[in-house]
């Protein structure tokens, strides 16, 4: 794990229109560093459909949705957001992840009509992201998709997507050929160009985790608050079975949003003297940790060493989190069995 603070320096920063927050109005960043993967073939989804989460082989062209690549165990190999784009299935991850996922789905094709391949190089993900960032993407001749999240529009070489995280937007897919020139034409059209520690900021402050930064492959989904990224009544897919029995029980430790009173710090997170977490990322006046369970959302926490000057903070969700299904656990499943037999043989 490694914790993040936001830095303004550096090529591309800029303090925007306002003086001050570049998405305050549109705020646009180059994210080409993401990992991407493009997936086609009449069997596309149906391939992811059998070894991810979420529920996918529906999916309408021009949707998308978020899901996850498990390992048997149930634990996050990588987080996805896949795309229908027409003829093509596009899916993107943190940089670096993309090519380990496609070559786990290519040793796994077999007689599946479907091809994958990292494309990572050859597109290229700008965001415009805030409130004014519908208006600026149409404004720089490039389509705003529908209101839904991961809502996409093709034109051309591009391909619009809706985002609501860290904050509303559009994210545009672009060959990486075009990157500048798709830059350009959102500053002119009033963007404000931001830099990689703008949005780290950003996506701290709205408290957006980031996959092999705030959690990684020892998490299960429901630690790591992707509830959102699975579908608990689809059918068979890689550690489905570790999903649900942890959906049937308790887990100890989950991915919580911090609001400091002070600089944000990472560091160690302590409630009334006793360790209780770690703060991963921490920018502005907020941090984003993994906590123990007993931790209620409200308590007042301290982060830093025993001795230190520590920082106070208040622990809250992560905005947009959602907890799956309750699902019986296997004792109430035996005293319901139990209790259905007694019932039976009774009348």
């Amino acid at each position: 794990m490694s914790s993040a603070r936001a830095d303004r320096s550096g090529p591309g920063a800029t303090s925007g229109p306002t003086g001050g927050d570049p998405f305050a109005s549109a705020g646009v960043v180059d994210r080409s560093e993401r990992g991407k993967l493009r997936l086609t073939g009449p069997q596309a989804l149906w391939f992811c459909d059998q070894l991810l989460t979420n529920q996918v082989v529906s999916l309408q062209e021009g949707s998308g949705a978020e899901a996850l690549l498990l390992t048997p165990h149930g634990r996050i190999t990588a987080l996805l957001r896949l795309l229908h784009a027409g003829e093509d299935v596009l899916a993107d991850t943190e940089p670096g992840l993309a090519g380990g996922v496609a070559t786990f789905f290519q040793g796994r094709v077999f007689s599946t009509r479907v091809e994958i391949a990292e494309v990572t190089d050859e597109l290229g993900i700008v965001s415009v992201l805030g409130p004014g960032a519908d208006e600026v993407s149409r404004a720089a001749g490039f389509p705003a998709p529908g209101p839904e999240e991961h809502a996409s529009l093709r034109r051309g070489s591009k391909v619009a997507v809706r985002v609501l995280r860290p904050v509303h937007g559009v994210d545009l897919w672009t060959p990486r050929s075009e990157v500048a020139g798709t830059m350009a034409a959102l500053e002119a059209a009033g963007g404000a160009v931001a830099s990689a520690g703008d949005y780290e900021l950003l996506r701290v402050r709205e408290g957006l985790a980031r996959d092999r930064v705030d959690f990684d492959e020892g998490y299960l989904p429901q630690e790591a608050a992707l509830e959102r990224a699975v579908h608990f009544a689809k059918g068979c897919y890689l550690g489905q079975e570790a999903v649900a029995m942890t959906q049937r029980g308790r887990v100890k430790r989950r991915l919580r949003l911090l609001r400091f009173e002070r600089e944000a710090r990472p560091g160690a997170v302590r409630r009334l003297g006793e360790e209780v977490g770690k703060v991963t990322s921490a920018a502005g006046r907020s941090g984003i940790a993994t906590l123990r369970t007993s931790v209620a959302t409200g308590e007042r926490v301290d982060v830093g060493d025993v001795g230190d000057d520590s920082s106070a903070a208040v622990v809250e969700e992560l905005p947009g989190s959602v907890s799956g299904p309750r699902l019986p656990s296997a004792r109430e499943l035996r005293e319901g069995l139990a209790g259905g037999a007694g019932g039976r043989g009774g009348s």
